[in-house]
């Protein structure tokens, strides 16, 4: 049977653009201009803290509450690396949106254009907030997916099981008789992504990109998963 494409989103199919340079530059222009590595520092708590939280933002309010939080998180961490920022709270929180710029890995678009000339559905599984959709249209990588799914939708996060088990009732109910085996979950994240997957009958592809902005997985596990190193190498494989 003809393969069924799940994907992740962040660091699958798109990352931050630059989101520690962003930061850096935007304070600076605030008169906070601050070392390169207390801004990463500060950037990599953030971006744990939204990712631990992601689900709970099914809401417009929700996700408001957590981009503040996220804020909060940020100056503590300079704050905490002896680097405060003496900014107001609303000036941190500022910066710190206008740095959340996405940008569409180079391969993407031709990849995902290749693979539906194919003939082959795809979708999306993210442990993400409700604007998942959102993000995807303003990257132009929307009508590639006949749904998009994700975390705060669903009320867990992967590799919770009933993650890809919704995923999965999705792709049956839109292809009867779909076996989770034919079902691949392509992924960047081992623990979340390549185990989750497994252990839910998928088949698992483990996207291990060269560079990354923000890397949210380790790039190293004892498995002998089929691994990609761009989303290319789906051509070759499918």
């Amino acid at each position: 049977m003809t393969p069924f494409l799940i994907f992740d989103a962040y660091g699958t199919l798109a990352e931050l653009d630059d989101f520690t340079g962003r930061l850096q530059r935007g304070f600076a222009q605030r008169g906070a201009a601050r070392p390169l590595d207390v801004v990463a520092c500060a950037a990599q708590r953030e971006m744990r803290h939204y990712v631990a939280h992601a689900v709970e933002a099914r809401t417009q309010e929700d996700w408001m509450a957590l981009r503040h939080e996220c804020a909060a998180i940020l100056a503590a961490s300079f704050a905490q690396q002896n680097h405060p920022l003496d900014l107001p709270d609303e000036t941190i929180y500022e910066v710190m949106s206008d740095a959340l710029v996405f940008r569409v890995f180079p391969e993407v678009r031709e990849v995902l254009e290749s693979l539906r000339q194919r003939g082959l559905s795809m979708a999306v599984l993210s442990n993400w907030d409700i604007f998942l959709p959102d993000v995807l249209q303003s990257l132009d990588l929307h009508h590639f997916f006949e749904f998009v799914l994700t975390s705060a939708e669903i009320g867990a996060q992967k590799p919770a099981p009933q993650v890809f088990e919704r995923a999965l009732q999705r792709a049956g109910a839109l292809h009867p008789g779909l076996a989770s085996r034919n079902c691949y979950y392509i992924g960047d994240h081992y623990e979340g992504d390549i185990l989750g997957a497994r252990a839910a009958g998928m088949t698992p592809l483990w996207l291990v990109r060269d560079e990354r902005d923000l890397v949210s997985g380790s790039a190293e596990a004892d498995d002998d998963v089929a691994r990609l190193r761009t989303l290319r190498d789906l051509l070759k494989m499918l």
